[in-house]
């Protein structure tokens, strides 16, 4: 009898470890996953640049912030830096040094610029003429400056 009561208590344990890292999983390890680049909402653009290419794949834009979303090909990100300005009929609206969202990450390919702090701050129209300026900028020439 003893034999099967330390079974029954073996196969509580292990019935308990596996629900409770099931439950984890769907809590903490879905949490901990990164988001990923939506399917292109907009023609994508491309430019090439320094041997490598930057393609436009997605623009979002509500009252209060606008997202555009690009992937970077053909070169290193620990090469150069990447900053996005965001422009309406010609008018500079946000930048991704002077938003508190940033640039964002989604994967070493894909990320997202969000801007907001400018964009709550103006007026603009329900509809807007969005320009979306990427500039890539060696690392070496900041280190000089």
């Amino acid at each position: 009898m003893i034999k099967k009561e330390k079974k029954f208590i073996i196969a509580m344990i292990v019935l308990a470890v596996v629900v409770l890292g099931a439950i984890w999983y769907l809590k903490v390890g879905y949490l901990l996953k990164k988001p990923e680049m939506p399917e292109a909402n907009i023609a994508i653009q491309a430019q090439m640049v320094d041997g490598g290419a930057i393609s436009l794949r997605n623009a979002d834009y509500t009252e209060n912030q606008i997202k555009v979303g690009y992937e970077v090909r053909g070169f290193s990100l620990e090469e150069y830096n990447i900053a996005c300005e965001l422009y309406h009929d010609g008018h500079l609206i946000s930048t991704s040094g002077s938003t508190g969202g940033g640039l964002i990450e989604l994967d070493e390919k894909h990320y997202y610029f969000i801007g907001y702090e400018n964009i709550t701050e103006m007026n603009l129209p329900e509809s807007i003429h969005l320009n979306v300026e990427i500039k890539v900028i060696p690392k070496i020439l900041e280190k000089n400056r």
